[in-house]
């Protein structure tokens, strides 16, 4: 007996056009999710970064009873003022498991006459150097100078500017300096913080200049700091020392006129904020929306402040 087989039907070219429609739409519903996860990752990885740099200060100051100087301890004016002979990013290298590259640089706090620059060798094996825990997984890498890196994350210098002049005004408004737990050229101890340490900041971070935009230069003495005199990712433009680009995708900015008008905001490429360590080692998400004299009275020391919700 013969037995007749039906052909095969294959799929029309609707069928395929409505599966490819369906697979389309699954995708675009399947990569907003990936990336939320993604940004969860790169955000929790940030936390855990700036936890560590905040235990290695606590390590730092039990060990030299101070935080170390935000930029070059004890040196004299040569252009930018602490620029160039090591800043907290050197100090804090034995204290963040990286005691082999803190051997390796030379003339830490010293000036022109007593050895290099951070740009100079030996320490180029040192500042060439990305490291982990300085860098947000959330940013784009750059090295702006002969191979020297930026990184992200930068140090409390109060609600004033990166060099702490005594009054600024803006918005109209007189800003007065409340102290801040970093100097540029001295230690700070954490006991002078009469604000309480649960309520100064401590490190925040900043997003890293592309091209030649030196910030989050931290080997470089203004390139590692910030201030609070802005909100978190502030529209109005940093003014760093040179060097401004503001083409994207970097934020705005305008070159300082003077040591005096130097300042950095805090500022991140996660969603609606930046994350934080607070003096006493505990880290939290600030959003964008804070309340400004919330966000400057975290920026002091010595403010005599009540902190709002944040």
């Amino acid at each position: 007996m013969f037995h007749s087989r039906l052909p095969r039907r294959g799929f029309t070219l609707i069928e395929l056009l409505v599966v490819i429609a369906i697979i389309a739409i699954l995708i675009g519903l399947l990569l907003p999710a990936v990336q939320k996860v993604r940004e969860a990752a790169a955000r929790i990885q940030c936390q855990n970064n700036l936890k560590q740099l905040a235990l290695g200060m606590h390590n730092y100051h039990d060990s030299q009873n101070t935080l170390p100087a935000g930029m070059s301890p004890g040196t004299v004016n040569f252009g930018n003022l602490y620029c160039c002979w090591g800043t907290w990013q050197v100090a804090i290298l034995p204290y963040i498991e990286q005691q082999n590259a803190f051997n390796l640089y030379v003339n830490y706090g010293g000036d022109d006459s007593t050895g290099p620059r951070y740009a100079a060798a030996p320490n180029t094996k040192v500042t060439t150097q990305r490291f982990k825990a300085m860098t947000c997984p959330s940013d784009i890498p750059n090295a702006p100078l002969s191979s020297i890196t930026s990184h992200n994350y930068a140090v409390n210098y109060g609600n004033t500017g990166i060099y702490q002049p005594q009054s600024v005004v803006s918005g109209g408004t007189t800003v007065v300096f409340g102290g801040a737990p970093f100097t540029p050229n001295v230690g700070k101890r954490l006991t002078d913080i009469s604000d309480g340490t649960s309520n100064t900041l401590l490190l925040s971070e900043l997003i890293q200049g592309q091209r030649a935009d030196l910030r989050g230069f931290g080997w470089w003495g203004p390139g590692g700091g910030f201030s609070t005199l802005n909100g978190p990712n502030s529209s109005i433009p940093d003014t760093p020392a040179q060097n401004c680009d503001a083409n994207a995708p970097n934020p705005p900015c305008a070159n300082a006129t003077s040591n005096a008008g130097i300042n950095l905001s805090a500022r991140s490429n996660h969603t609606q904020g930046v994350n934080v360590a607070l003096s006493d080692g505990s880290i939290r998400f600030v959003s964008n929306s804070v309340f400004l004299g919330t966000w400057r009275s975290l920026g002091t020391s010595q403010g005599g402040e009540v902190l709002g919700d944040y």
